[in-house]
C-alpha cells in the first residue's frame, strides 16, 4: 500500500521537482560526506591537546607527591589546577572499574599492550567537556602495577569544538546552498528549457498544429532529438496531406458508387415492377390459352374415338394441342415463380398458418408428383418414421417447398444411367436440441439418386436465376428461382432448408421447421419485408 502511495506520488510530481529532489538531496548528502571529515579530524585535534595536557598535569601531580613523599602538596596543585587525581593499585583499580565503565575501558587498552602508557576517554555533561586521563606505571618488565587517575573538566575544549562544528557548518550550508543553485542553473538551462520545450511542442501538435516546429539549439542529444521530432512532424504532414487527397478521392469515388448503386437500385426495382406487372398481366390471358386448348384437346380425343379407325390428321391435330397445353402450364409454372419472387422481395406475402398433418401432405405430395415420375420412370415412394405431430405452418407454402424439391428430384434421377430412378419424401421427428433450437421440431427430407451436386455449388444454386453451369440442368431451362423461392419460404415458415450431396451420390434436400409457429417473430418478419418493399418504391420515385 505505502509502496502503491508512493509510486503515485512520484507519477504527480514533475520532472523539474524530481531533479531537484533527487539531485539536491545527492548534492546534500556530498556535503555532508565531505564536511564530517574535517569535523572529525578538528574533534580529534581538540581532544588530541586535551591529552597532552592531562599528560601533563598528570606527571605535575606525580613530580609533587613524589618530591615531597605527601599526597598533600599533589593536591594543593590538582586544587590550584582543577582536576582531581589518585593513584591507585591494580587491585583498586580494577574493583573501581566494576561500576565505572570509562575506567574499566582505558584499564582494559593498558592491559592489553605491555607499550601502552596512557589512555584517555572524554564525554559531554551538558555543554561541558568531560576528560578522563589514566596513566601506566609499569614495572621493570613492563607489567601495570598501578595507574594515575585523572578527572577534569575542560570549557576551552567545548568551546572550540563549538566554534569548529559552527564554522563547519556555515561553510557547508554556504556551498550546499552555492551547490544548489548552481545545479538548478544547469538543470534548468540545459535539461528542463529543453524538455519543457518540447512538451509544449507535442501538446500543439496533438491540438492540431501539425505545422509547428521545434527550435532547441543546445548542440546535444536534446537538439538531435527535436530534428528527428520535426522530422516526424514533417512526415507527419506530409501522410496528413496524402491522406486528405486519399480522403477527397475516396469522396468522389463514393458519390459516384452512390449514384451508380442508387441507378442499380432504381434497376432492380424496376425489374421487380415489371415482373410482377407482367407476370400479373401475362397469367390471365395465358389461363384463357390454357383453358381453351384443354377443350379443344377434350373435343379432339372425343371425335379420334368417335371415328374408330385413326384418322392422321386428328391423331397430328391432338399431338399439337397436347404440345400447347404443356408448353402453357410451362409458361404459366415459370409466371408463377416470377410473381411469387416478385412479391417475396416486396414483403407483400401473406401466410396463413393452420394445423397441418405431415403424414397428409405427404401423402398428398407424392400423389400430385406420380404423374411426372411414371412419365419419367422414376420410382416415387414415401417414407413416414414414428409418429408425427400436426404442424402449425402455412400448408399451401409448405407443399409449395417440397413439391419443388420432389420436382428436382424426379427431373434429376431420370437422367441417371444405367439404374432405377428413385426418389423418396422421407417424414421425421426430431428430438429438442439446446439453447435456440429447444423447440421440437419436423424433418421433411426429399432423397434422389441422381448424379449429385458438387459441394462448391451447394450455396450458389439457391440464388435467384443461379443454375448449374454444366450438366443435366442446361436440358430442362426454366427461371433458376426453384430453390430461391423455397429458401425465402422455408425462412417465412420459421424453418430452414439443409443440403446433402456430391457428385455421384445422389442429393438429400431436406426442411425443417418448429411444430409450433411463433407469430411474434413472423409479424417482425412481415412488418420488415413490407417496410423494405415501402422503401424500395419510395427510392424509386425519389
Amino acid at each position: 500500500m505505502r509502496k502503491d502511495l508512493v509510486t503515485s506520488w512520484l507519477r504527480r510530481v514533475s520532472l523539474a521537482d524530481k531533479c531537484l529532489i533527487l539531485f539536491g538531496g545527492a548534492v546534500v548528502l556530498i556535503v555532508l560526506v565531505a564536511l564530517s571529515v574535517p569535523w572529525l579530524r578538528m574533534g580529534a585535534l581538540v581532544d588530541g591537546g586535551q591529552l597532552e595536557l592531562s599528560r601533563n598535569l598528570a606527571t605535575v601531580w606525580t613530580e609533587a607527591q613524589t618530591a615531597t613523599g605527601s599526597r598533600a602538596p599533589a593536591d594543593a596543585v590538582a586544587d590550584k589546577a582543577g582536576f582531581e587525581a589518585d593513584r591507585l593499585q591494580l587491585a583498586d583499580a580494577r574493583a573501581r572499574a566494576d561500576e565505572d565503565r570509562a575506567l574499566r575501558r582505558m584499564l582494559r587498552r593498558l592491559e592489553s599492550r605491555p607499550d601502552r602508557m596512557e589512555a584517555q576517554h572524554a564525554r559531554w555533561d551538558g555543554a561541558t567537556r568531560v576528560y578522563r586521563y589514566l596513566a601506566a606505571e609499569r614495572d621493570p618488565e613492563g607489567q601495570l602495577v598501578s595507574v594515575v587517575h585523572l578527572s577534569r573538566r575542560s570549557t576551552d575544549a567545548a568551546g572550540q569544538l563549538v566554534v569548529n562544528t559552527a564554522y563547519l557548518l556555515s561553510a557547508g550550508s554556504l556551498v550546499l546552498g552555492l551547490a544548489v543553485v548552481v545545479f538548478y542553473q544547469i538543470t534548468h538551462r540545459i535539461i528542463l528549457s529543453p524538455v519543457r520545450s518540447l512538451r509544449e511542442t507535442a501538446e500543439r501538435v496533438r491540438s492540431g498544429e501539425l505545422d509547428i516546429r521545434s527550435d532547441i539549439e543546445t548542440g546535444d542529444e536534446f537538439q538531435e532529438l527535436a530534428e528527428t521530432f520535426n522530422g516526424m512532424l514533417e512526415h507527419l504532414s506530409e501522410t496528413n496531406s496524402q491522406l486528405r487527397s486519399i480522403n477527397a478521392a475516396m469522396d468522389v469515388k463514393l458519390s459516384e458508387l452512390a449514384e451508380a448503386n442508387s441507378v442499380l437500385f432504381e434497376t432492380n426495382t424496376l425489374k421487380s415492377e415489371f415482373l410482377a406487372n407482367v407476370s400479373h398481366e401475362l397469367r390471365t390471358p395465358l389461363n384463357s390459352i390454357i383453358g381453351f386448348a384443354d377443350l379443344l384437346l377434350a373435343i379432339a380425343e372425343s371425335e379420334q374415338k368417335a371415328d374408330g379407325p385413326p384418322n392422321p390428321d386428328l391423331v397430328k391435330r391432338t399431338r399439337y394441342l397436347q404440345n400447347i397445353v404443356a408448353a402453357s402450364k410451362n409458361l404459366l409454372s415459370l409466371i408463377e415463380d416470377l410473381l411469387t419472387m416478385a412479391r417475396l422481395e416486396a414483403g407483400k406475402v401473406d401466410l396463413h398458418i393452420e394445423k397441418l398433418s405431415i403424414r397428409d401432405a405427404c401423402e398428398g405430395l407424392v400423389a400430385l408428383i406420380q404423374p411426372q415420375a411414371d412419365r419419367t420412370g422414376v420410382l416415387v415412394r414415401g417414407e413416414i418414421v414414428g409418429e408425427l405431430p400436426a404442424v402449425e405452418t402455412d400448408p399451401r407454402r409448405f407443399q409449395q417447398v417440397i413439391f419443388n424439391f420432389l420436382s428436382n428430384a424426379v427431373k434429376f434421377s431420370a437422367q441417371s444411367e444405367g439404374r432405377q430412378g428413385e426418389v423418396i419424401l422421407r417424414a421425421e421427428r426430431l428430438a429438442p436440441g439446446h439453447g435456440e433450437e429447444d423447440r421440437e421440431r419436423v424433418r421433411v427430407s426429399v432423397i434422389d439418386n441422381g448424379p449429385g451436386i458438387p459441394p462448391e455449388e451447394h450455396d450458389r444454386i439457391f440464388e435467384k436465376f443461379r443454375q448449374l453451369g454444366e450438366g443435366p440442368t442446361r436440358q430442362y431451362g426454366g427461371t433458376g428461382l426453384g430453390l430461391a423461392i423455397a429458401k425465402e419460404l422455408a425462412f417465412l415458415l420459421q424453418g430452414e432448408i439443409q443440403l446433402v450431396s456430391d457428385v455421384g451420390n445422389g442429393a438429400m434436400f431436406s426442411f425443417i421447421l418448429p411444430v409450433s409457429f411463433d407469430h411474434a417473430l413472423s409479424a417482425e418478419q412481415l412488418l420488415e419485408g413490407r417496410f423494405r418493399g415501402a422503401l424500395a418504391g419510395r427510392r424509386r420515385w425519389a
